[in-house]
């Protein structure tokens, strides 16, 4: 049977944009054999050019990385690892390109055909329907000799707005084999994260790519109806009290009602999924703080009269966002109606009718409280039997015309704390619905006004029966612990879990996430989507991120600024704003025992999905090796494709930022000199922070003096950054949270803000109330190379945790990249072709002829050679070289044979080992 045929346009196969400055070579059959001219190229900070087709049919069974040419807009924000080709020998290539929004394209015998589209597409082309690939992507996630792995994403509905919608997503997994056949697994996202575990609506096929077209061998569904089973803490015997209307136990565990043991008030809870756990009798809602609610059927509790009570017990995971319900009917939060909640600052509060009574002290968050409200003539709070608050009530009980809704909001409030205050902070601080974050159980409403004795025995009647030891509790709320993966070079597709409530708000498969480890140090690289994919450094258990390419929209009225193709908004874009990964993945383009490459991509937009400009996409290439140390190559588009230099409003991507997971304060992990500041020579400088700038003569700011940092975390391996430039912008504590401290007396850096990473709401800077959430805080900015491109240096570096670190000790290795060892070639390696690659820490040049490769470098203490690595393209065979420095036998260098973006074999080597004289290099090959 053969699936049906698409004629694709003919520029998918005709050119090809080579990374890092590869150039044309000739037509070759064999990819191995053609001979390209040298790139010299020092820095690429341009788009590459239209070269040389990709390779044909002919050769071994590869994937590889590329950038095919598609002549369309996409081309304006294309990296040089945009697409794949999959390479069957004589059969053909199976390609996932822009043109086709990554849709497998078979091209065989002068031929091509996409595969057959499972999912419902809704766009103006159901080939290219994701126009600017915005949220589609492919990614190869295993090779071997025998196959290929290849993973692609993509929304049915491309559009930001749809895009927080799980249904709208899909992933399609083809496993490749050598052979040409091809296994198939399709998976649509659902609503609920327990029909994504029965794979709801998955397929599998099972397809053969021959040379005559794709023909369908097998096609099945995967659905597969497990139950779900959740346990229970022990059934408690109740006492909730008098002329009880309504009682909801939430022990069913099962489902999406919950039922009220009087029989006439059922709630129906609308959720993710996953919204059953253990409570504190029995079972509990589950609340995700963003979606999961339970709304009341009926109208059983419509005659309350002028005095009535409510009671639940409430297990809160965080401090809500504002204030966020346990259980009302209300409008505008119980200016009309009744509201009984939790504010920002966790306190119990209700409003009646618009009065507001409010306890004196906050709920202990991660522990089950009892908490209650009678209102007869006065309105009181009970908080585990106690009185919290009372007030004479000022007003009659009048219920609006709306349902009783259980944990969730049921209109938008900003949340508390926004950052900037001024006439701007419309536009980056914007109203959401969301609703509290724990466990809900025994909810209760009464048709009295209980008294403080059968409020007090409410609360003793269940911890008296063994409150403080349920068996089954709630996960702690924690970074991901990476330190369970492998300690040993190379990375890992994985999906790191943070805490139930927010898992199941995203249908991600078990490769999303990658973490790069390292033999001989208990350190990491982390890409999770938590951080919206960005790189983090992770020294035991805190993490090290930072920004990405910021965009400050300038004010489209200043006649300066008119025709700048902006869209029309105004806010900020990065990738901070991207609090679900929508338009960010990261992928691995080498893994290896000599290096790692990541590439991160993502896209200057709002918090709402909207790009800033239509191109205005960042390609990130994070080249990491096995000393710990990584190169952080950035690549904005738009500046690149402009012919009057960067857009305006880009400002640093470099920005040293701590994450304080929950429980985690900043004193526990960072000295008060936070920063030991260096140059290439020279000696050191701390720095003391809260800081405070010195001025100029003119007034201005004056930054202080270094491109070597050193951040002093209280842990043996300290995270360091080296920059281009020459000089770093220490954070002020101007934005600088009231609610945190720091050994007892003011915050002293930038922050803590909460409203990324792993938060939703939308918002451009929300200041942390507490160290309940994942949290991050500022450290300061090194002078990158340029503003939106260019690349910077970052590694760990070993000392004691209570000593501050030493960046002098890292001048040898700045200078290595800084000023490299200058290269003779000796034989082996053709003419000018070697140059230093600071985007990559390599040393890249293309084979020549022979059997030895011989290279003399001239190091000295000012071009020091450490811990060298190259890169040897049009490498002639699969096989290693033996390795020799300075005429001893290499043993502990480590290489591997990966393709590069032109599909042609090229050699990578990492060569531990400092050397400050002439040191000579043979690599001796098979032919």
């Amino acid at each position: 049977m053969t699936l049906s045929s698409y004629s694709l346009p003919a520029i998918l196969a005709t050119s090809l944009l080579v990374a890092c400055g590869g150039s044309s070579g000739g037509s070759s059959t064999d990819p191995d054999t053609a001979v390209t001219p040298p790139d010299n190229t020092t820095q690429p900070d341009t788009q590459p050019e239209p070269s040389a087709p990709p390779v044909s049919a002919g050769g071994d069974f590869f994937a590889y990385y590329t950038r095919l040419s598609t002549a369309t807009a996409s081309d304006l924000s294309a990296g040089p690892y945009a697409d794949i080709v999959v390479n069957l020998g004589q059969q053909g290539q199976l390609i996932f390109s822009r043109a086709s929004s990554y849709r497998p394209v078979w091209h065989f015998d002068g031929q091509q055909q996409a595969v057959e589209q499972l999912a419902d597409i809704q766009a103006a082309s159901e080939l290219q329907f994701d126009g600017n690939q915005g949220f589609a992507y492919a990614r190869i996630i295993e090779q071997s000799a025998d196959e290929v792995l290849v993973h692609w994403r993509y929304l049915k509905r491309p559009q930001a707005d749809q895009a927080r919608n799980p249904t709208a997503v899909v992933h399609e997994l083809y496993r490749i084999r050598a052979t040409g056949e091809v296994t198939r697994t399709y998976r649509p996202g659902t609503d609920s994260i327990d029909d994504w575990h029965n794979r709801s609506g998955a397929k599998m096929q099972q397809l053969q790519l021959t040379t005559s077209g794709i023909e369908l061998v097998m096609n099945k569904e995967l659905a597969v109806a497990s139950p779900v089973t959740v346990p229970a803490n022990p059934l408690l015997t109740l006492s909730p009290g008098d002329q009880l209307l309504a009682h909801w136990r939430f022990d069913e565990l099962q489902g999406t009602s919950a039922n009220d043991s009087q029989g006439a008030a059922h709630a129906s809870i609308d959720s993710h999924g996953g919204h059953w756990h253990a409570g504190v009798s029995a079972g509990a809602l589950l609340l995700d703080g963003y979606r999961t609610q339970a709304q009341v059927n009926g109208n059983a509790l419509n005659n309350l009269n002028s005095e009535f009570s409510v009671q639940a017990w409430l297990n809160l995971a965080a401090l809500p966002w504002n204030t966020a319900p346990i259980l009302h009917r209300s409008q505008q939060f119980g200016q009309q109606g009744f509201y009984f909640g939790v504010g920002a600052d966790g306190k119990l509060l209700v409003t009646l009718n618009g009065q507001t009574v409010q306890s004196g002290q906050a709920i202990t968050r991660q522990q089950w409280a009892q908490v209650a409200v009678s209102v007869g003539q006065d309105i009181v709070l009970y908080i585990n039997g106690n009185e919290a608050a009372r007030a004479v009530r000022q007003a009659d009980v009048q219920m609006p015309n709306t349902p009783w809704l259980m944990g969730l909001n049921n209109i938008a409030l900003a949340a508390s704390d926004g950052v900037r205050a001024d006439d701007l902070d419309e536009y980056h601080h914007f109203s959401s619905i969301f609703g509290l974050e724990g466990l809900l159980d025994e909810v209760t409403v009464h048709n009295a006004a209980l008294s403080p004795a059968a409020m007090a025995d409410a609360y003793q009647s269940v911890q008296q029966q063994g409150l403080a030891q349920l068996p089954h509790q709630p996960k702690p709320r924690a970074l991901p612990d990476v330190n369970v993966l492998p300690q040993q070079f190379g990375a890992s597709h994985t999906r790191l879990d943070f805490h139930p409530q927010w898992d199941n708000l995203w249908r991600v498969p078990e490769y999303e996430d990658i973490v790069v480890r390292f033999d001989d140090k208990p350190v990491s690289y982390v890409y999770w989507r938590g951080t919206s994919h960005g790189m983090n450094l992770v020294t035991d258990n805190y993490w090290m991120s930072d920004q990405s390419v910021e965009m400050i929209i300038p004010d489209l009225t200043d006649p300066e600024n008119d025709g700048v193709p902006f869209n029309n908004i105004v806010t900020l874009a990065e990738h901070m704003s991207d609090k679900a990964a929508l338009r960010t993945h990261v992928r691995l383009i080498e893994n290896s025992a000599a290096r790692v490459k990541v590439h991160w991509r993502y896209a200057a937009a709002d918090v709402f999905g909207t790009p800033i400009l239509d191109n205005a996409f960042i390609d990130e290439v994070h080249t990491i090796y096995p000393d710990g140390i990584a190169i952080r190559s950035v690549f904005y588009h738009p500046a690149a494709n402009s012919d009057e230099g960067p857009a305006p409003g880009v400002v640093f991507y470099q920005d040293f930022q701590w994450l304080a997971g929950p429980g985690q304060r900043a004193e526990q992990f960072m000295h008060r000199n936070a920063v030991s500041l260096a140059e290439l020579s020279g000696s050191a400088k701390d720095l003391i922070y809260p800081y405070e700038y010195q001025d100029d003569e003119e007034g201005q700011s004056i930054p202080e003096v270094g491109q070597i940092a050193v951040l002093n975390s209280k842990t043996p391996w300290k995270v360091f950054g080296i920059a281009q430039g020459n000089t770093f912008y220490p954070s002020g504590n101007d934005e600088r949270s009231s609610h945190i401290s720091y050994e007892g007396s003011d915050f002293p850096f930038a922050g803590p803000w909460n409203h990324w990473p792993v938060a939703q709401i939308p918002s451009d800077g929300r200041f942390a109330r507490d160290y309940d959430r994942v949290s991050h805080f500022a450290l300061g900015v090194l002078e990158a190379f340029n503003y939106g491109s260019g690349s910077m240096m970052y590694g760990f570096t070993e000392s004691d945790a209570n000593a501050l670190g030493d960046p002098t000790a890292l001048q040898a290795l700045a200078k290595s990249w800084h000023q490299p060892a200058t290269v003779q070639v000796v034989s082996g390696v053709q003419s000018g072709s070697v140059r230093y690659n600071k985007n990559e820490r390599a040393f890249e040049m293309q084979y020549g002829s022979g059997s030895e490769v011989q290279l003399q470098f001239q190091a000295s203490t000012e071009q020091p050679l450490w811990n060298p690595a190259l890169v040897i393209k049009r490498w002639p065979n699969s096989s290693l070289p033996a390795v020799s420095v300075n005429g001893a036998i290499a043993n502990d260098a480590r290489m591997a044979i990966q393709r590069d973006t032109d599909g042609h074999r090229m050699l990578v080597l990492y060569l531990p080992g400092q050397y400050t004289n002439t040191t000579e290099l043979s690599l001796s090959t098979t032919q």
